[in-house]
Formats: C-alpha cells, structure tokens, sequence
C-alpha cells in the first residue's frame, strides 16, 4: 500500500498540471464580396412557387375593375346633378297635376335644377322614378362586393315649415 500512494500522488498531480492549447487552424480566404451576398441554397422542399396569371390586383378597386369592364357602373351621371350624395339635395318645390309632373331641388352649392321623372340625379347613378305631391323618389343601384345588384330608394320631402301651418 506504501508503494500506491506515492503513485497515486503522482498521477494526481500528472493531471493538474497544465494541457497544451490544441493547434491552430489556418485562417480561411475572406470571401467574395459578390459570394457574401448570394442566399444561401434552400432545399428544394422548402420552395413555394406563387403565380399571379388569372388572379385580380388586390390593390385596385373592385368597382373600378366593373366601370372599366364596362358592367353596371359606367352608367354615371355626367350632368350636374351627378357631382353630389343624393343626401346633400333639398327639395325647394314640386309641380303636379300635369301629364308630366317637375320638381326643383337646390344643390349644396346654392344653385337650383329643375328634374323630371327619368333625371339623373346623385354620385351612384340614381334616377328620378317618381314625383308625388310633397317628395320626389329617386332610385339608386348598389353594387355590392360579390357583384350582386341592390336596388336602393331614396325620398326627397319638402321640408314642412310653421308659417305655411294655416291652423294656427
């Protein structure tokens, strides 16, 4: 036992002692400036191919897309009634009793227009259908997002003012 201790102590201290560093490698070449910038190469599954033939722009209008395809919308107002919302009108005064009844409505930029069943009146194409005593319909088709037609009326009324009350 005497003769494994001294062995033992010097193992021991055979295994503490400092370890030489590995060797260095060589350095490698730097690069191509032109190589640094190519991808890397992908494995072939993990490519996706995306083709755009066919498919619409989701950036344009869909309702410029129908106008231009010559659908339901190119047929606009270009009169000046077509420049605003059918909201911004005020009917001023209506004519019935005639074969064919009138009406005036003031636009908002304070000048009068007198329509007709038939006129052209609004941003969306709308068209006076009927004139009553008292208001003035006009109906409006609604293009929707999937392509389907909606048929919209709008009433004009003749505002009702006290001075005009005869009761009081």
């Amino acid at each position: 036992m005497r003769r494994l201790l001294p062995l033992a102590v010097v193992l021991a201290l055979a295994a503490c002692g400092e370890s030489k560093p590995p060797p260095k490698k060589a350095a490698a070449p730097a690069p191509k400036a032109a190589e640094a910038a190519a991808p890397a190469p992908r494995p072939p599954e993990a490519e996706v191919a995306y083709s755009s033939v066919g498919k619409r722009d989701p950036f344009k209008s869909f309702v410029a897309e129908m106008g231009a395809a010559g659908g339901p919308v190119a047929n606009r107002c270009s009169s000046p009634l077509g420049r605003f919302e059918l909201d911004q009108f005020r009917l001023v005064a209506v004519i019935t009793g005639l074969a064919d009844p009138l009406a005036m409505v003031e636009a908002p930029n304070g000048v009068g227009y007198t329509v007709r069943k038939g006129a052209c009146m609004g941003k969306n194409g709308g068209v006076v259908s009927t004139i009553r005593t008292g208001e003035v319909v006009v109906t409006e088709w609604a293009i929707r997002a999937d392509g389907s037609r909606e048929k919209t009326e709008t009433t004009l009324r003749l505002p009702r003012e006290k001075s005009l009350n005869l009761e009081e």
